[in-house]
């Protein structure tokens, strides 16, 4: 190859050089306008994908309710019952997953299914009676409460720092039915060292049957708010519910409070399909507030079940597998009350003549039909 061949091909090879790392330089300036824009802007298609990841790292990597939640050595139950499946058949609001009442999930064996992937979301009444604020408040702003997103889609922060402890407690709805009860927990709202729970058999709450091994269930429990008979606290749970689902999760809350003297948002709702008086399950959600959620976080839907038994929600029946398969046999029905007794049942001795009908039938014949067994005689 002849000299200036030489310094030609030298020249080109420069040039192809200095082309890529232009090239590089245009990608690499492109790159951290693209990141700058997805930070910033306000489209909101990216800002749902940019306010679910920030909520996913603000809420920390804790697959099991309850997760990192302080001393439950006391606590009952098994907290690892539940699933991280979360909800089949959720809906969404905003840019959180929030259960439909029309579409719940069915019970898979388990106390509970994990709700928005186990990430809390209150509505947004939750975080202003408690003393957030949404002023300035933008997705990956820092601060004490960064990153909380409530149901409605909006973000809230802690102003000043200062908290409010409150319990809210809805109000009946026209059915006689409790609504959501929630709050901002602390030392302040739970009961004082010594004190005993007081009675709460005078509440029957919506769908209450005598003698179906019902239990009057804390939406916010007693020892979280000190509150005894108080009708928009109580719904008709069953023992599954309140005792190996509800309850290990409250003990957890309640043992990070007394630990830390920090406070935990709360939110407790039963969720009932259609007119149904019972509810078919507990939303529980729950966040601490001083640690970012690193104390207590989850987000869970728990089962109003008893595993192997029939409930009818309407009346609060339950029909066990055993009085299912009972054969036929003589009952004595009050019609005007709708209650049907054992023929030996002082309760069908005083019955009406006009009110009394003698039928051979089965248990869940009648039941079915929307008798109710006597609380006495308890057929």
């Amino acid at each position: 190859m002849k000299k200036g061949q030489e310094q030609k091909s030298s020249n080109n090879g420069e040039s192809r050089g200095g082309s890529g790392r232009r090239l590089a330089a245009v990608i690499v300036l492109l790159l951290l306008i693209g990141i700058f824009w997805f930070v910033v802007t306000d489209n909101p298609q990216v800002s749902r994908v940019r306010d679910n990841m920030l909520s996913h790292l603000s809420s920390g990597d804790a697959e099991d309710p309850g997760a990192e939640t302080g001393d439950s050595s006391t606590g009952s139950g098994d907290t690892g019952s539940g699933t991280d499946s979360g909800v089949s058949g959720a809906g969404t609001s905003g840019n959180v997953t929030v259960l439909n009442s029309n579409d719940l999930p069915e019970f898979n064996g388990k106390n509970y299914v994990t709700v928005n992937n186990n990430i809390p979301a209150f509505p947004d009444d939750v975080y202003q009676r408690a003393g957030f604020t949404t002023e300035g408040q933008t997705a990956g702003s820092s601060g004490n409460g960064s990153g909380l997103v409530s149901e409605q889609g909006n973000y809230w922060k802690i102003k000043n720092k200062e908290l409010t402890p409150y319990e809210f407690y809805d109000a009946l709805d026209d059915l006689g039915r409790c609504k959501a009860a929630y709050g901002c927990l602390g030392e302040e709202t739970m009961p004082e060292s010594g004190t005993q729970r007081g009675d709460i058999s005078r509440i029957h709450p919506s769908g209450w049957a005598k003698a179906q091994h019902w239990e009057r269930c804390h939406l916010i429990a007693w020892a979280l708010s000190d509150e005894n008979a108080n009708e928009g606290n109580l719904i008709t749970g069953t023992h599954y519910l309140n005792h190996d689902g509800m309850r290990p999760l409250e003990e957890e809350v309640e043992h990070y409070i007394w630990n830390t003297g920090n406070h935990v948002l709360y939110l407790s709702r039963p969720i009932y399909a259609g007119d149904e008086l019972i509810a078919r399950g507990v939303q529980m959600v729950a966040r601490s507030v001083e640690d970012n959620g690193k104390g207590i976080s989850f987000n869970v839907y728990m089962f109003n079940v008893t595993p192997g038994a029939e409930i009818n929600y309407f009346n609060g029946v339950v029909t066990t597998r055993e009085q299912a398969e009972q054969e036929a046999r003589e009952y004595v029905i009050n019609t005007r009350s709708g209650v049907f007794h054992y023929p030996t049942c002082e309760g069908a001795q005083s019955i009406y003549k006009k009110n009394r009908k003698e039928v051979t039938a089965t248990r869940k014949e009648l039941t079915d039909q929307g008798y109710i067994p006597c609380g006495y005689c308890e057929p």
